[in-house]
C-alpha cells in the first residue's frame, strides 16, 4: 500500500486516533468501490461523512424552495439550484484547502489566522447569531408541525397548519411554552449533550431518511393535487414570466437569498468531517462531490413537484399546503417524520454553534469538560427555545437569515478567503471571479435586508 506524503495527507485534529480504531485498508477499498463507494455508515467511513454534511444541509430552505418558483419562474429555478450547489461545493473545496494549507481545522480559526482580529470578531458574530437563528427557526417550525400532526390526528378539522396553529388552542403562549420546552428537555437536550458528529450518526441517518421520504410522499402526491388544483382548480403555472419577481419588492432577488441559504452548512462542515478515516484530499472531495450530487438532486425534485401541487399562493414552505381531502395520512407522517428531522437539526446547528463558542474559549471542542457543556446546552438552549415559544414568524426570518448569515458565511467568506490564500495576481480571471460572485451576492444580501426590513416595518 502506498505511503502517503505529508503534502497528500489533509491532517485533521486527532486523525492518529482515528488511524487507530479503524482499518485503513478497508478505508482505500472503500474509496476504489464506485463514486457512492459501498456506502456503510461505520464510524470514520465517507458515507458517515457524506450523511453528517447532508444533514447540516438539508432544513427548512428545503421546504421553503417551492414558494420561490413564483418569483423565479419554473425554468429558471432548476437552473439556479444547479448553479449555488456547484458554488456551494466550490467553497467547500475553498474552505478544506485552506484548512490543509494553514494547517487550522475550524472555519472561525481560517478566518482568524487570515485576516484582521476585526474580520474574525465579525464572522464569530454573524456565524454565532446565524446559529442560533437556526435553533430558533427549527423549533418555531417544529412546534407548528407537531401541531399539523395532532390537527390530522385527533380530528380538528383545520385545512392547514398555519390554521391550526393561531386559531386554535395550540396557538396560545402558555401552551408554545410549555410544549416547547419539554421537547427541549426530553429530546433535544440529551441529542445535544453529545460532543461531535460521530456521536449522532444513527440520529442524522434517520434524520436523512425522513428528509428522502419527504420528498417521496410530496412527488408520488403531486399528481392528484396537480389535477386538483392546475387542471380543475384553473391555477397557472409560472414557466417564464418574471413580472411576479421584479415588483417594487423585487422579489426576485429575495428568492435568491432563499435559495442561497437552502444550502448554508459551512460552520458545520469540519465537525461533520472531523471522523473521516484517512482524510486525504481526495476522499474528502469525494464526500463534498457526493453530497453536492444527493442535495442538488433532491432540491431540483422537491422544488418541482412540490410547486405543481399549488402554483398559486404557494405556502412558504410546502408542507403547510392545503388538503385537498379531509385526511392525509400520507402528509401526516411526513410531518411526523420531518419533525424528528428537525429535532435532528436543532442538536446539529447547536453542535456548529458550540464548536464555535469553544474555539473562541480555547476549548478543544472533541475533548472540554463535561461541566461546561452542560452549562453551555442549558443556556443556549433555554434561551433560544424561549424565542421561539414567544416570536412565531418564519417567512421573514428565512430572508434575512439567508440574506445576512448565508450570503456572508456560504459565498463572500469563502470568496475573500480563496483570494487570499492563492498564489495568483488580484487581477488573474479567477481572482476577478471571485470578486464578482463576492459584490453581486453582497449586493443581493443588501437588497434582501433592505426589502426585508421595510415589510416588517413599513417604511
Amino acid at each position: 500500500m502506498k505511503v502517503l506524503s505529508e503534502n497528500e495527507t489533509y491532517s485533521l485534529k486527532q486523525v492518529d486516533q482515528n488511524f487507530q480504531k479503524v482499518n485503513i485498508s478497508d478505508s482505500f477499498n472503500e474509496e476504489k468501490s464506485g463514486f457512492f463507494g459501498k456506502f456503510k455508515v461505520e464510524k470514520g467511513s465517507i458515507s458517515e461523512s457524506v450523511i453528517n454534511v447532508c444533514i447540516i444541509s438539508y432544513g427548512i430552505g428545503l421546504l421553503a424552495l417551492p414558494q420561490r418558483v413564483n418569483y423565479v419562474t419554473f425554468v429558471m429555478t432548476p437552473i439556479l439550484i444547479i448553479a449555488f450547489g456547484l458554488i456551494n461545493y466550490w467553497t467547500f473545496i475553498v474552505l478544506t484547502d485552506a484548512s490543509r494549507k494553514y494547517k487550522i481545522y475550524s472555519y472561525e480559526d481560517i478566518v482568524s489566522a487570515m485576516f484582521a482580529p476585526w474580520v474574525s470578531y465579525f464572522f464569530i458574530f454573524v456565524a454565532g447569531i446565524g446559529l442560533l437563528g437556526l435553533m430558533i427557526l427549527f423549533q418555531v417550525i417544529l412546534y407548528k408541525f407537531i401541531g399539523g400532526v395532532i390537527n390530522d390526528v385527533c380530528s380538528y378539522g383545520f385545512t392547514n397548519i398555519e390554521s391550526f396553529a393561531n386559531e386554535s388552542f395550540w396557538g396560545e403562549k402558555s401552551t408554545r411554552l410549555l410544549v416547547c420546552f419539554a421537547i427541549a428537555l426530553i429530546v433535544i437536550f440529551p441529542l445535544s449533550l453529545m460532543k461531535t458528529f460521530s456521536q449522532m450518526r444513527y440520529a442524522s441517518t434517520f434524520g436523512v431518511f425522513s428528509v428522502f421520504l419527504i420528498i417521496f410522499i410530496v412527488v408520488i402526491q403531486c399528481p392528484s393535487f396537480y389535477y386538483h388544483n392546475v387542471v380543475e382548480g384553473k391555477q397557472k403555472i409560472n414557466f417564464l414570466d418574471f413580472s411576479n419577481g421584479f415588483d417594487s419588492d423585487l422579489k426576485f432577488i429575495q428568492s435568491i437569498s432563499g435559495i442561497v441559504f437552502a444550502y448554508v452548512c459551512h460552520t458545520g462542515i469540519f465537525p461533520a468531517i472531523s471522523g473521516l478515516v484517512n482524510p486525504t484530499r481526495e476522499r474528502i472531495q469525494k464526500v463534498f462531490k457526493i453530497e453536492t450530487f444527493v442535495i442538488i438532486t433532491s432540491y431540483i425534485i422537491i422544488t418541482l413537484s412540490g410547486y405543481l401541487t399549488q402554483p398559486e399562493n404557494t405556502p412558504d414552505l410546502i408542507l403547510e399546503r392545503e388538503k385537498i381531502s379531509k385526511n392525509d395520512y400520507f402528509m401526516t407522517l411526513g410531518l411526523f417524520l420531518f419533525s424528528i428531522t428537525l429535532v435532528t437539526k436543532v442538536s446539529t446547528s447547536y453542535n456548529c454553534f458550540s464548536s464555535l463558542l469553544l474555539n473562541v474559549m480555547k476549548y478543544d471542542p472533541n475533548n472540554f469538560p463535561n461541566g461546561v457543556n452542560y452549562i453551555m446546552t442549558i443556556i443556549t438552549l433555554t434561551i433560544t427555545t424561549f424565542i421561539a415559544a414567544t416570536f412565531q414568524n418564519i417567512s421573514d426570518y428565512i430572508s434575512l437569515n439567508g440574506s445576512f448569515y448565508g450570503i456572508i458565511v456560504a459565498v463572500v467568506m469563502p470568496g475573500v478567503i480563496y483570494i487570499k490564500s492563492n498564489d495568483y495576481s488580484i487581477f488573474h480571471p479567477k481572482n476577478l471571479l471571485a470578486i464578482i460572485f463576492i459584490l453581486a451576492f453582497s449586493s443581493i444580501g443588501a437588497l434582501t435586508i433592505y426589502f426585508t426590513l421595510k415589510k416588517i416595518f413599513e417604511f
